[in-house]
């Protein structure tokens, strides 16, 4: 048991350090990325009264769009800065699992010596890369706050460009609907990702997932993740009564652990040496 824990633990340490080392131009470009969401952000809310701090970039880049309805008079626009962001990160992870598994014949899949011990450090490579890209984009809009004025966000801001009440808002529904949620989403597209790269092309998992994402921009259904990433879909802004917290909690929950368990089999199931101890 030791020994297998200590060869799990090896395993996470080489995928954290080979696969960050795989993605260092992947992540010189996100952190780019991440500076043009700021700067867009910055200019939209030039005009607001009062100042925004991290809380009032953090919604304008998340607020996503309403609940789409098709009509005649109606324009559609696509939340372009939500759906970069998203985007970004699953180009970030959505190739390194793939060719770790087809590098040098599959020689690492080998020496783990249990086939899901592959997987779980993957999951673990996955799970430190997206709370790496939200610490980024943290300090990115820490950084942007403090250059315009200050950390914190103004009641009067929010509502001018929002119409949102602040105060209305608990301090704890804050850190559930501006971080966690979006966190979480993340998370699972990711996952769900990874294991789709290892059935099919790196590729078409990746354009897979984006068509997923994109999806919840036309409709508002809790089983279409993305919603519960969007400010402006959440039940306390007007939104869908059924795009909740908990609601997110329980979706994301079944999704990954779906992920995960189909990730499992597949991996037990792949041939790439018959002798092999797994």
């Amino acid at each position: 048991m030791k020994k297998s824990l200590r060869r799990l633990g090896k395993l996470i340490l080489y995928d954290l350090n080979y696969g960050y080392r795989d993605c260092r131009l992947k992540w010189l470009g996100a952190f780019l990325v991440q500076i043009y969401f700021v700067n867009m952000a910055y200019q939209w809310c030039a005009g607001a009264r009062g100042q925004m701090g991290v809380l009032g970039y953090l919604t304008w880049l998340f607020r996503g769009m309403p609940e789409y309805f098709a009509v005649e008079t109606g324009r559609f626009e696509i939340p372009v800065p939500w759906l970069m962001f998203h985007a970004c990160l699953l180009f970030l992870v959505g190739f390194y699992p793939a060719a770790d598994l087809t590098r040098s014949g599959g020689q690492a899949l080998v020496r783990t010596g249990k086939r899901r011990h592959w997987l779980l450090g993957k999951a673990v490579w996955v799970l430190c890369t997206v709370t790496t890209y939200y610490c980024l984009l943290t300090v990115v809009l820490i950084i942007c706050a403090l250059l315009t004025g200050g950390i914190a966000c103004s009641g009067e801001a929010m509502k001018f460009l929002y119409g949102m009440e602040m105060e209305e808002i608990e301090g704890m529904e804050i850190i559930l609907s501006w971080w966690i949620a979006p966190y979480l989403v993340s998370l699972t597209l990711c996952l769900a990702e990874m294991t789709l790269s290892l059935v099919l092309e790196p590729v078409l998992a990746l354009f897979l997932m984006l068509g997923y994402l994109t999806a919840s921009v036309f409709w508002t259904m809790p089983v279409l993740l993305g919603n519960y990433a969007m400010l402006l879909r959440r039940d306390f802004w007007q939104g869908h009564e059924d795009i909740s917290f908990i609601n997110c909690l329980a979706a994301c929950g079944i999704c990954i652990g779906a992920a995960l368990t189909t990730g499992c089999l597949y991996i037990k199931k792949k041939d790439i040496f018959p002798t092999e101890n797994i």
